[in-house]
């Protein structure tokens, strides 16, 4: 059974990536990750990830059928689905305690909340389909 998902698109140019900032009021300020949440009872963790990516202030288009990666993550079951691309949002359900921001694949792999292993695990075809993220990766730890 999986307990939360997310959503890995490219956000825009530059090799970036749809992320959020993390919420204050759960002692997360300063900290990002990858649109998504808990999958809801009869909901399927494709439909929770767009949801919690729309209402964490993405638009998610040509979202897969199957998630890419599924790990445990603290005890929990978790799946990461790749999308064609993310566009932020006006107006969104969460607005002012987190925000839809672009990050480098670096930035979000090393933000926690198990997205490390979930990025290492992005197929070469969408790291193409995106940009040279290699380069990102490499940039940002050097």
């Amino acid at each position: 059974m999986i307990h939360a998902a997310f959503i890995v698109a490219p956000a825009g140019r530059d090799n970036l990536i749809a992320a959020t900032t993390r919420a204050a009021d759960r002692n997360e300020a300063g900290r990002i990750g990858l649109p998504g949440g808990k999958v809801d009872p009869g909901e399927s963790a494709r439909d929770a990830a767009i949801r919690e990516a729309a209402e964490e202030g993405w638009a998610v288009y040509g979202v897969e059928a199957e998630p890419y990666h599924v790990a445990e993550v603290e005890g929990r079951m978790v799946a990461w689905f790749l999308a064609d691309m993310a566009i932020a949002r006006e107006e969104f359900p969460e607005q002012g305690r987190i925000e839809p921001i672009a990050a480098t694949w670096y930035q979000v792999a090393a933000s926690g909340y198990g997205n490390d292993a979930a990025m290492a695990a992005v197929p070469a075809g969408f790291i193409a389909h995106v940009g040279a993220a290699g380069t990102c990766w490499d940039e940002e730890r050097a």
